[in-house]
């Protein structure tokens, strides 16, 4: 089972808006603290309300002692429910990321979850981990605290209508001035970030593809290329930031100004003797306290928007896989012994145009053993790879047992496909976990299997850190037939329904007649289904069918599976060590190491 299988510790959310209901709790519960934290900040004005109308008259020490004893703790206890609400916000953001992550890897179509261009591995997790931030971060506490701040507004007017008039007139202006800042924006902030972004792609190319930059001599035109980047991306920050720091300056202006204008006002109307000096103090005070929240609130803004955007794509993203769902054609995967079938299948290269498949259509049946064969460049990679969904045809279908195949989820094809590819390549680590394809469930026994069945048990043993051995992406350090069986290993690991094996390598040719023979013939007995693609016919008993790709048409033989003639035999290293007795089963954990 595969670890999004797995039953999560929360309750599953079947889209975003189920999520924000299953943790509406906590949003109710944080602002309720909100309002709380808001109520106790009075304590401070209040206070100056008493010491300068109560304590200086009166002269009381006694009364002083109790009224800063109150203050201190009501600030404690402000402290501590702040420090409540944000901890539940940022566990209320864990827990929407947990439900939506479990939502999107269940319910990932056929090959979606690693996108062209994406720094996360699945359409959806950049906007679920943008709204965790989001709720994480003091953006939500800043909306709370705005909210409530008319609550100080309305203290202010209670002190004096002229005073409350003041502060308003500053929220106002303050908020209009943010408001043409985000209208007279333009597109400053798109170009800036796209300046930005190419600066991020020349540092994706040079970690990459250095050593090609650096064999094929091309410092030169990527640092002519890095510095006109650099320039364009340079100019259109600043341009920017000329255009934010001017209604920046004049909003920080804004509220001193406000900030003094209230207390001109206060001590006006203290000469008057329309006020006390303690209600100067105190609407001074909470002008501030109504200044903060406005401030913060639209420094967050921007967090806003991108949270809204955030909101928007994965509400989309979900309705579409809802809508899958609903269709009954899409919960039919999971066959074992499914007929995969083509129908029309064409393929056009997005770059040059070129159509490289013309309407194919083939089927293949549980325990067939289909033969391709064409020249170098005729498409039959580009047919192996898009019936496992690397790429998308242009037109035509891939059914499995009449089902679309890319409506189907990864979950549903996870035991479908095995592919061994013309040039393989391979994650960093170990060959255990490249073998297993990152099976949680990997066991000792499993591994070494798949090995065997690719003639490779041997050597890996014999290597010194056996199945732990680390190989790089581009498996340096075997060689070109090794790197085949290595592939063979991990498509057979998992016993797929179809098995495609893309231009075998020569060493593997010669392996056929041998232990690789056994391995496709147990796949075949298990009503799996192989699929050979070759630019020469291949001698093999098994095969039932053989086609020619020419001009992107599939076209049968005409005299049915061509078989080839004998080729010469090589030595090969047979699959048992020198003098190896067979291993018990903890000395075989012990070399794996899984």
């Amino acid at each position: 089972m595969n670890a999004v299988d797995q039953s999560p510790s929360r309750p599953l959310a079947a889209s975003a808006d189920d999520a924000l209901r299953l943790g509406r709790g906590i949003l109710i519960l944080a602002f309720v603290l909100s309002f709380v934290v808001n109520l106790l900040r009075l304590s401070g004005p209040l206070f100056m309300i008493l010491v300068y109308d109560r304590v200086l008259p009166a002269r009381s020490q006694e009364t002083l002692v109790a009224l800063f004893a109150m203050v201190v703790v009501f600030l404690l206890a402000q402290g501590m429910i702040d420090y409540a609400r944000r901890r539940i916000l940022a566990r209320f953001g864990a827990q929407f990321q947990e439900r939506m992550e479990v939502r999107l890897f269940t319910e990932t179509r056929h090959r979606d979850l690693f996108e062209t261009g994406r720094s996360k591995p699945l359409a959806g997790l950049e906007e679920v981990d943008g709204l965790r931030a989001f709720f994480h971060s003091t953006s939500l506490i800043a909306i709370y605290d705005f909210f409530w701040a008319p609550m100080f507004v309305a203290v202010i007017f209670v002190l004096d209508p002229l005073l409350g008039g003041v502060c308003l007139a500053g929220m106002v202006v303050i908020l209009c001035l943010m408001l043409v800042r985000m209208a007279f924006l333009g597109n400053r902030e798109i170009e800036a970030t796209a300046a930005g972004r190419a600066i991020g792609d020349l540092r994706t190319m040079l970690a990459t593809s250095r050593q090609t930059l650096r064999n094929q001599n091309m410092s030169r035109g990527f640092s002519a290329r890095w510095l006109a980047t650099r320039a364009t991306s340079r100019d259109r920050a600043i341009a920017l930031k000329d255009w934010t720091v001017w209604f920046d300056s004049f909003c920080d202006v804004t509220v001193l100004l406000t900030r003094y204008s209230v207390l001109a006002v206060g001590a006006w109307l203290t000469l008057r003797g329309g006020i006390t000096v303690g209600a100067m103090v105190a609407a001074t005070f909470l002008v501030t306290r109504v200044l903060n929240p406005v401030e913060k609130f639209l420094t967050v803004l921007p967090h806003i928007a991108e949270a809204r955007r955030h909101w928007g794509r994965l509400k989309k993203l979900l309705a579409g896989y809802g809508a899958e769902q609903a269709d009954p054609f899409v919960n039919q995967g999971g066959n074992s012994r499914a007929r995969l079938s083509l129908v029309n299948l064409s393929y056009r290269a997005p770059v040059s145009g070129a159509t490289v498949l013309r309407s194919i259509s083939c089927d293949i049946a549980p325990g067939q053993m289909i033969q391709i064969n064409g020249m170098t460049g005729c498409g039959k990679t580009v047919l192996a790879e898009t019936i496992i969904g690397l790429l998308r045809q242009s037109s035509g279908m891939i059914l499995l047992d009449g089902t679309p195949l890319a409506r189907l989820t990864d979950a549903q094809t996870d035991h479908l496909f095995g592919y061994v590819p013309e040039s393989p390549s391979f994650i960093a680590g170990t060959l255990a976990e490249n073998i297993a394809s990152l099976d949680p469930e990997a066991s000792p026994a499993l591994i070494a299997a798949a090995a065997r069945k690719a003639c490779l048990h041997a050597m890996i043993s014999a290597l010194p850190e056996g199945y732990q051995t680390q190989i790089d992406t581009d498996g340096s350090g075997f060689s070109r037939g090794q790197r085949h069986q290595l592939a063979l290993a991990r498509a057979v690991y998992r016993m797929p329904s179809l098995l495609i094996i893309d231009e075998p390598d020569p060493m593997m040719i010669e392996l056929i007649p041998k232990t690789i023979e056994k391995t496709l013939q147990q796949l075949l007995d298990k009503g799996a289904a192989i699929l050979i693609l070759a630019r020469k016919p291949l001698n093999m008993a098994q095969i039932t069918a053989g086609y020619q790709i020419e001009d992107g048409r599939l076209k049968p033989h005409k005299s049915g599976p061509v078989k080839a003639a004998p080729i010469a035999k090589i030595a090969v290293l047979n699959d048992k060590l020198p003098n190896e007795r067979r291993a018990p089963d903890t000395a075989l954990a012990k070399r794996i190491g899984t």
